[in-house]
């Protein structure tokens, strides 16, 4: 893992690859999904979410 996270460290377009990869795992898992927003912010949202 700590190689994967200097790898998106140093390279932006890796990390929003994985941003989609999880997003689509997060998917996969409801029947219905409705994006209000950028993709930061919803991944900002789930991360507040997963705190709780």
């Amino acid at each position: 893992m700590l190689n994967t996270a200097k790898v998106m460290e140093d390279n932006p377009v890796a990390l929003r690859l994985k941003e989609l990869e999880v997003l689509e795992r997060i998917a996969e898992k409801i029947d219905r999904i409705q994006v209000n927003g950028s993709l930061d912010s919803i991944l900002t949202e789930l991360i507040r979410i997963n705190r709780q």
